[in-house]
């Protein structure tokens, strides 16, 4: 069986066709057109002419996009969103205030407070019940026009309770097809951060069902009866479904997608990577094969959000500019900042301009790599992507021991890789980190932990 794996850009749409054996068969790029299909399709019909391989032999297919980003950037056909918050007491800070007046208009957010959530132990942080306000609020809420709903709980990561019963009942009075994002699911420690990330994964539900769905029926009309999985922001894949339902995990995903490319292709797990764009040069670091992960609070359109997403740099220079010594100079600053202080990491340079800018780069303490099909590599790092399972959550040590504790959340992680679909026999825990909390009445840790595992 073969994979197909295609990268669709602001400007260019890549596709790669690789063979069992991750063997690359052939590649082909063409621009991105404003349906975006149109471009899509032009590639599946060279990647088809140019390789002769049966549309039915192609197993799998793994696309990479940055629609959702551009739907954000330009704020357009986002869904409309109703947030509600789960918290003891009412926050002054309104919902997504960092966000611009044109991005809460895109999305008509109305949002409502719902008095209770929980302690940082999990304990129930109101006696009373809340449900008697949501059995209010929701039926009045139907003449909205809402089509999606983020549920944001205080310490939901800790206790996802009341998330879950708020949804419940959304489903019984606005049905089961409605989107509905629960903060625990996808961001971690914080609230407003975590309630940013679920807003904006909410108003991108729209967007990813339309594009998921016009995807599947141009692969059908080629003759192409695949699963469909999508490149999410740590460079892995999720299942139609998951990317369904998680839409804001495509954020950063061809940014990851070329630093998984530069990792096959050079053999290097361990690397800083250069990705020379038309229009800008992005900068990031490989640690054991994986895109190194961003701080605690990352920034989205000026919005605090705190879901995974690698940390990149990105500089205003590109093919597009003449290469001059300041696009030099502000390369190799950005290349520093990712370096250890002792025994260098290799630099990998890829994109449609590397063959511009490396060989004035002078670095004379490290290794420097041009693999070749550099310029298709997003493509290359989508087809070979592997299926994972993440985990950010708080634990509370009352009723186990610290290593029972770690011991539960590695095997929970491994079987989230196995879920998403990865072949059990190959799936490992890659990461795990342990990060006491203190200043709080019981004792607690927060858990962060990553697995990955190869398609069966």
């Amino acid at each position: 069986m073969f994979r197909l794996g295609i990268d669709v850009g602001g400007e260019r749409v890549i596709g790669v066709l690789v063979n069992a054996k991750l063997e690359i068969v052939c590649s082909a790029d063409q621009p991105t057109t404003p349906d975006v299909m149109g471009g899509i399709a032009s590639v599946l019909n060279m990647l088809l002419t140019k390789s002769k391989v049966n549309p039915g032999a192609i197993g799998n297919v793994m696309v990479g996009t940055t629609y959702c980003h551009n739907a954000l950037l330009e704020e357009k056909n986002l869904a409309k969103v109703c947030a509600l918050r789960i918290s003891p007491a009412e926050c002054p800070l309104p919902p997504l205030y960092e966000g611009s007046e044109g991005l809460r208009k895109a999305i008509g957010l109305l949002h409502f407070h719902i008095p209770g959530g929980h302690e940082v132990d999990g304990s129930v942080s109101l006696n009373e019940s809340f449900l008697d306000r949501l059995e209010k609020l929701l039926p009045a809420l139907q003449a909205e026009e809402i089509e999606s709903f983020a549920v944001t709980g205080t310490f939901s990561t800790v206790n996802s309770t009341h998330e879950q019963l708020v949804a419940k009942q959304i489903r019984k009075v606005f049905g089961d097809d409605c989107p509905i994002t629960l903060s625990h699911q996808l961001g971690s420690v914080g609230f407003l951060e975590r309630e940013n990330a679920a807003i904006l994964n909410a108003a991108l539900s729209k967007v990813m069902m339309k594009v998921l769905k016009r995807m599947g029926d141009l692969l059908q009309d080629h003759g192409i009866n695949a699963s469909i999985y999508v490149t999410q922001n740590d460079g892995s894949l999720m299942s139609y479904e998951n990317a369904l339902h998680f839409p804001i995990r495509t954020f950063r995903s061809s940014s990851a997608n070329c630093f998984r490319g530069a990792s096959f292709l050079t053999k290097l797990n361990d690397c800083v990577v250069v990705d020379v764009g038309k229009s800008f040069t992005s900068i990031g670091m490989l640690k054991q094969g994986v895109p190194k992960e961003g701080g605690h609070n990352q920034v989205m359109l000026g919005i605090r959000v705190n879901f995974q997403m690698p940390e990149l740099i990105a500089l205003p220079y590109g093919s597009d500019h003449r290469v001059s010594e300041a696009m030099i100079d502000a390369i190799y600053c950005a290349v520093q900042r990712f370096q250890p202080r002792y025994e260098p990491l290799p630099i990998v340079f890829v994109g449609e301009g590397r063959d511009q800018v490396m060989p004035l780069f002078k670095y004379p303490w490290a290794d420097i790599y041009c693999p070749d099909y550099a310029e298709t590599i997003s493509a290359i790092g989508a087809c070979i992507a592997p299926l994972s399972g993440s985990l950010d959550r708080i634990f509370c040590l009352d009723h186990a021991s610290r290593d029972e504790v770690v011991q539960s959340a590695a095997q929970e992680v491994l079987n989230y890789a196995v879920y998403a679909g990865a072949d059990p026999e190959t799936v490992n825990v890659q990461s795990i980190e342990i990060i006491p909390f203190a200043y709080v009445s019981n004792r607690s840790l927060r858990i962060k932990a990553k697995a990955f595992g190869r398609l069966p």
